[in-house]
């Protein structure tokens, strides 16, 4: 027993000592016998991701140091640093905190370490710190969908020659996104419709062929040439369109030879909708809809029609988007949640099964151009994911639509 206490003591001793970095390290430096200095770890200063950039530069080049002390101990502050040969850049009061901050120039030899010794007796109140930059936290666009469906060159997706028609609000071409591609525009809306805003039919087309450098607003299908008609309008307060506008626009399409068909809207189940998708299918037409985001299990026209390729939206992480219907007729999924899409401000998030639609539609014009309903729905599903559970299911259909060769 005799033996241990002194090793416990002298343990004790130790962790007390370790207890207190900053005066066991102020203890090293001034009587240091062989004049080799000691820099302590400075635990509040940045480390990495901090850069260059991230400091605000003194007039020597280096980076500036603040000090920020009560008023009271601001002429202690200014007198000590300056006798170690500190610049006072400026100092700035901030009544309602107490506080003064000083801004200095420090002088090779001087650093953040020893200015916190130097101001430890006159000065106990003053805080010591590299100023320092602060930015917004936003980054760039976080753009998940194509690597989701297994594109590694989104450029590379390209669907030359294939025409996709778009039945939906107005779409700018001169949208940055669009401005290369190429996209006809027009309207079946009547003299006295109130017209609505281009972003939700801007942001569908450029899904299927954006024309972006970047990737971030990439097309599925870059090359395809849109045939965008706008039959949406003011209803009752929102955004809509009627039967005899859809009706009209489908009638456009089809008279224009066009035959692969974005429709991303839903509505009710109606009996005359049927009869119009039955005669377009019948004219040839491949249509592919949005399932709808009532958060039901609910047909919605027009994808609850059989006639028509009826998708839901997931996540990037693979999640059924919570607002998507659900149902025996869902037949495929792609990304629809938080997918950055082009709109009047350049991007923006969005989710939907709107936007997972267009993305079906990009890969289907890729897969089988000018292919018939069920070559498209075959070649669909050999490039699908099974999610959920095992073959076709009401949540995911066939699974999530890949885009193979890009």
């Amino acid at each position: 027993m005799s033996y241990l206490k002194p090793k416990i003591l002298a343990l004790a001793v130790l962790a007390g000592l370790m207890a207190l970095p900053h005066l066991a390290a102020a203890q090293g430096v001034p009587g240091n016998s062989n004049n080799t200095r000691v820099t302590t770890v400075d635990r509040d200063e940045p480390r990495e991701p901090m850069r260059g950039r991230d400091r605000v530069t003194a007039p020597s080049g280096r980076a500036e140091v603040v000090v920020m002390s009560p008023p009271g101990q601001s002429q202690a502050v200014i007198d000590t640093l300056s006798a170690a040969g500190a610049q006072l850049v400026r100092y700035r009061d901030y009544p309602n905190l107490s506080r003064r901050g000083h801004f200095f120039d420090f002088p090779r030899g001087l650093d953040v370490d020893e200015a916190r010794l130097l101001l430890a007796g006159p000065a106990p109140g003053a805080v010591v710190s590299i100023h320092v930059i602060y930015r917004y936290a936003q980054g760039g666009p976080r753009v998940y969908a194509a690597e989701l469906v297994g594109i590694t060159n989104i450029s590379a997706c390209r669907a030359g020659g294939a025409v996709v028609g778009i039945i939906d609000g107005p779409v700018n071409p001169g949208h940055p996104a669009l401005a290369g591609a190429s996209v006809r525009v027009e309207s079946v809306l009547s003299d006295g419709d109130s017209p609505v805003g281009p972003d939700h039919g801007t942001a569908v087309a450029a899904l299927i062929a954006g024309q972006d450098g970047s990737g971030a607003l990439a097309g599925f299908a870059g090359g395809a040439r849109l045939f965008a008609v706008t039959a949406f309008a003011r209803e009752n307060g929102d955004e809509g369109a009627d039967t005899e506008r859809v009706t009209a626009a489908l009638d456009r399409l089809i008279g224009q030879g066009v035959r692969l068909v974005n429709m991303s809207f839903a509505g009710p189940p109606n009996a005359v909708m049927e009869d119009i998708l039955s005669a377009a299918a019948g004219r040839g037409a491949v249509m592919i809809a949005a399932a709808g985001n009532d958060g039901q299990r609910f047909a919605a026209y027009p994808a609850g029609s059989p006639n028509v390729i009826a998708v839901t939206a997931v996540d990037a992480g693979l999640n059924l988007y919570r607002r998507a219907n659900t149902g025996s007729h869902i037949e495929f999924a792609a990304p629809g949640v938080d997918v950055f899409v082009a709109s009047s401000g350049g991007g923006r998030y969005q989710s939907g099964t709107s936007y997972a639609a267009p993305i079906v539609t990009a890969i289907a014009a890729r897969l089988a151009p000018g292919g018939s309903l069920s070559t498209v729905r075959a070649r669909l599903q050999s490039a699908s994911q099974d999610l959920g559970n095992p073959g076709r299911d009401g949540q995911f259909g066939w699974g999530l639509v890949h885009a193979p060769g890009c």
